[in-house]
């Protein structure tokens, strides 16, 4: 009878361990409910007011954005900002799992109010990719943490 070694126990180990997480990972992505890690069940509102002039939240707004990764594209005439979609999963966990999940912030400025949307795009090996999906427990992080960040560059409480 032949004995593993050490290094190849853990290699097994490994493998058995990660198998459990593709199993369920493979059972998300077939029923439709695999979604992006992270979120918050809080309701943060879509709009908010800060007390700023309509110039200075603007500025405020695109240092944001900068800051965070996004790429956006701002149309003066309406008043709105579209970003291209920004990378939400780790590029190791998309090699492991197959998955990954994108944003794309759609943003209305309306003097000094802040409107925030996101729609989300995931792509997968295993099912088709899909687009401008909603995650409403994402969404509400990203909004959080987006008008905290805008709290904070205008110097106010968030």
């Amino acid at each position: 009878m032949r004995t593993l070694s050490l290094c190849q126990i853990i290699v097994l180990a490994g493998f058995m361990l990660t198998g459990c997480e593709t199993v369920q990972y493979v059972q998300s992505e077939v029923t439709g409910t695999a979604k992006p890690e992270g979120g918050i069940v809080e309701s943060v509102p879509r709009t908010k007011q800060f007390k700023a002039s309509p110039k200075a939240v603007r500025q405020a707004v695109l240092r944001v954005l900068d800051e965070q990764g996004y790429i956006y594209e701002e149309n003066p005439s309406t008043r709105t900002i579209k970003t291209e979609p920004l990378l939400l999963t780790e590029p190791s966990k998309v090699m492991f799992l197959g998955a990954s999940y994108s944003a794309k912030l759609f943003i209305k400025l309306d003097g000094s109010a802040v409107t925030f949307r996101a729609k989300f795009n995931k792509q997968s090996n295993l099912t088709m990719g899909e687009q401008n999906i909603d995650y409403p427990e994402k969404e509400n992080e990203l909004r959080k943490a987006f008008f905290q960040a805008l709290a904070s560059e205008l110097g106010q409480r968030g």
